[in-house]
């Protein structure tokens, strides 16, 4: 997908996969509790899985906030 292409690039590359709930439409977001039944959609959120795939951040906003990209990076840096 373009734009998570994109976002890794905005955060200086990055090495391992990004996810999008984009099909099958909510399911990738219910699973982790961020889809907001009443509209119809998921949270803006960022969930970092380690590679057990144990969560170890979620960070959630509102559509129209936008994520740290620096908190994001240092919390993706306590993986290695």
């Amino acid at each position: 997908m373009n734009s998570l292409r994109a976002w890794a690039e905005s955060l200086g590359g990055i090495g391992y996969p990004l996810c999008s709930d984009y099909w099958p439409h909510g399911k990738v977001s219910s699973a982790y509790g961020v889809f907001n039944e009443r509209l119809g959609r998921p949270e803006r959120a960022i969930i970092v899985l380690d590679g057990e795939a144990v969560v170890r951040y979620v960070d959630v906003h509102t559509l129209r906030e936008v994520p740290d990209e620096s908190e994001i990076e240092d919390e993706v840096r306590k993986l290695d």
